[in-house]
């Protein structure tokens, strides 16, 4: 391969050169660059000598995966492309440098106040890509990337999110010396032939690297570095890790959601749930807006009138909620008393009995009506979605209190 600092990487709206590899795997480097503009990026490009079809086809996976995903917590490609060199080409893709990582911030020791806020942004990270059935399955401090100007988190790295189970289990079992770090944070079923490697192998790896953060320290085996020894209020912490590092996967949390339910339940406000957004095909938080008629709002397209009935046409059919909304959104003008109470409506066709001399300023007035009316309809979505996501983080706390003084009941009792 070419010196890194002679590379030249262009796409097709920029080009890039490179100033130094910042990193190196089994596959590729990762290449600091400047554009044309003096603007720093990382480059990650997929070494020709070293990939085959298997390592290709993993590269594009990430490739595209990371270009479509939209979601602060995993990392965004924002161009790719193909480096000609002598005698192959190299396919590459562009993202934005991060100055230091997850292990940066270990290695430097992170504040206990600060860990669980780190913790969820991993966990909302990784619970977007098993939302879009992406298992990672490489997690570890190096993957994931630190931004300090705005204090986030970003995972990266999802080359290995594919790997077959032969690969995994010849890396482990082959060349212990030469690749034995890169598995300290794998599951059991990853150091087994045949076993089934999924979304748990990540719940695994997040339970080692949650107690990291407080203590410095892997938890391998028994007698490891508790987090209760750090910050002694977070005991439960302790009963969580032990909980995702169970041998067996079926005995792990099912699912991120489920540990998110234990911190909140916990009283961990920050702690934000998240859902598929049908409409965007994105990760959303649970409390964000998901509805057509706020994405697209109503809007008239047409008119008619016909035997003294005016009809109004909007774009798209509108909904209960949305009549409710524009029947109660407080002040407004009308004309000739035709109040927005006094509308029929049918999926996108709104009529009112007119004369010939009223149609105009109806129309005029209804027009007026629609931004109000989509104000108090986003209003009432946004209050509905708070509202029940407040009742279920109640629920989840009363259950956990319920447990706790079960637990000092049963603890004190004398026979």
């Amino acid at each position: 391969m070419a010196q890194a600092k002679s590379l030249i990487f262009e796409t097709a709206f920029s080009i890039f050169t490179s100033v130094g590899v910042i990193g190196e795997g089994g596959a590729g480097r990762v290449f600091r660059v400047t554009d044309e503009d003096g603007g720093v990026f990382a480059i990650k490009m997929l070494d020709p000598g070293k990939a085959n079809r298997e390592k290709r086809k993993r590269f594009q996976n990430e490739l595209h995966f990371c270009l479509k995903t939209k979601h602060p917590n995993i990392i965004q490609v924002l161009d790719h492309g193909i480096l000609r060199l002598d005698r192959s080409s190299a396919a590459f893709y562009v993202m934005p440098f991060y100055s230091g990582s997850l292990r940066t911030l270990i290695k430097g020791g992170i504040s206990p106040g600060k860990v669980l806020g780190y913790f969820s942004q991993l966990l909302d990270g990784v619970e977007a890509a098993h939302i879009l059935k992406v298992f990672h399955r490489d997690l570890k401090p190096e993957n994931v990337l630190y931004d300090n100007r705005t204090d986030r988190l970003v995972i990266a790295d999802f080359g290995i999110a594919s790997f077959g189970e032969e690969e995994l289990y010849t890396l482990v079992a082959t060349s212990p010396q030469a690749r034995l770090a890169n598995f300290q944070y794998a599951a059991p079923e990853q150091r087994s032939r045949g076993a089934v490697v999924d979304h748990r192998a990540d719940i695994y790896a997040l339970g080692l690297i949650l107690n990291e953060m407080f203590t410095g320290e892997i938890p391998h085996g028994t007698g490891y570095k508790t987090i209760s020894a750090t910050a002694p209020e977070l005991v439960y912490c302790d009963d969580l890790v032990s909980i995702m590092l169970r041998q067996s996967p079926a005995e792990r949390p099912a699912s991120i959601d489920v540990i998110k339910q234990q911190l909140i339940a916990r009283k961990n406000e920050f702690i934000t749930r998240q859902r598929l957004s049908a409409l965007k095909e994105t990760v959303i938080p649970v409390t964000d807006i998901d509805d057509p008629l706020v994405l697209d709002p109503p809007r008239l397209v047409n008119v008619d009138w016909d035997k003294g009935v005016l009809a109004l046409f909007f774009q798209r059919p509108v909904d209960s909620k949305w009549v409710e909304a524009l029947w109660n959104m407080g002040s407004y003008t009308s004309a000739m008393g035709k109040d927005p109470n006094r509308f029929k409506f049918n999926k996108e066709r709104a009529t009112i009995d007119a004369q010939e001399h009223e149609v105009q300023g109806i129309i005029n007035h209804f027009k007026d009506w629609l931004p109000q009316a989509q104000r108090v309809y986003e209003n009432m979505l946004r209050r509905e979605k708070r509202e029940a996501e407040e009742k279920q983080r109640a629920r989840l706390k009363a259950d956990i209190e319920q447990q706790e003084q079960r637990q000092r009941v049963l603890s004190s009792i004398k026979l």
